[in-house]
């Protein structure tokens, strides 16, 4: 596994970190702590928990008693729903239950959804300031990427933001991520995996072999390349893509077997296949990818 800093807060992070939230299969505390267990085995020490999830909280509170505070890193993300707004009283019984529940004492980023800042009260934003005041939370942050999320980089507003990116992502997604750089904002990466690619069929052609030779960019101008490259799953391709762009702290994965984390985690210690890197900028650049070529020019 390897490691960046995660802004200015001193702390490392893995350079690959789990999104948690419910899953089926894990519906007890033991399930969870389990899991986080093989996380951290294979190096991963960032985590980020979904408020609504009680079980997964607990989980994570029967994890940290084994282990040292100070060597994970834990975002709490607070959701908005649209029907009511995102309030001091609601935001500090959302905190104050996380705390409790998985007994960290803190969490090191607060993560507010694009749909809990559109709510947000101005109370509940003095109430930010005055969490991190008072040391329940070290860090203030967005994720999301429509308009509100323009706002909140333009804004100066927040520390940290966590948006969409992968090997498909258009230029809005780029220059928001450029942006939010120049802003001095700790970005997170997640959704790295488009789902349609990687569950889609490879072109027909038959999977390299040990004694079948293919041309490097054999499939340039299409995606059949994640299919299709020999040692690597579709997962671990975009995986890897994602590592390669610098600005991000960690790129956020879903992942609910030991197995499947390991083989992700492994990935961090590996580059892109010679070739790989000019497959995707061909795919994205090509003409029947996504029918939106002249946007991705702009890129």
């Amino acid at each position: 596994m390897r490691y960046r800093p995660f802004g200015n807060s001193g702390k490392a992070v893995s350079a690959m970190s789990l999104l948690l939230r419910e899953a089926p299969g894990l519906n007890t505390p033991l399930a969870w702590r389990s899991l986080l267990f093989s996380a951290l085995e294979n190096g991963v020490n960032t985590f980020e928990i979904c408020a609504n999830s009680d079980v997964l909280a607990l989980g994570v509170g029967e994890t940290l008693r084994a282990v040292e505070r100070r060597l994970v890193f834990l975002s709490w993300r607070l959701r908005g729903d649209g029907r009511r707004p995102v309030t001091a009283e609601s935001i500090s019984q959302s905190v104050r239950a996380g705390l409790q529940r998985t007994g960290a004492g803190y969490f090191d980023l607060l993560l507010l959804d694009e749909q809990a800042f559109v709510t947000l009260t101005d109370d509940g934003q003095t109430y930010l300031g005055d969490l991190c005041a008072a040391g329940l939370c070290h860090q203030i942050g967005v994720a999301g990427e429509g308009p509100a999320i323009d706002q909140c980089i333009l804004g100066h507003e927040f520390e940290a933001l966590a948006i969409p990116f992968n090997l498909t992502s258009d230029w809005k997604a780029r220059r928001r991520l450029k942006d939010s750089a120049a802003a001095s904002m700790t970005v997170i990466g997640y959704d790295a995996f488009p789902h349609q690619l990687i569950r889609s069929a490879s072109s027909g052609a038959p999977r390299p072999g040990l004694f079948r030779k293919t041309e490097p960019l054999a499939g340039a101008g299409t995606y059949a390349f994640l299919h299709e490259t020999m040692g690597w799953s579709a997962e671990e391709l975009c995986l890897a893509y994602a590592l390669t762009e610098p600005a991000f702290a960690t790129i956020q994965v879903e992942a609910f077997r030991p197995e499947a984390i390991e083989r992700l985690a492994a990935v961090t210690d590996r580059d892109l296949p010679t070739g790989v890197a000019a497959q995707i900028e061909m795919a994205r650049f090509g003409e029947g990818s996504t029918g939106q070529t002249s946007e991705r020019r702009r890129a």
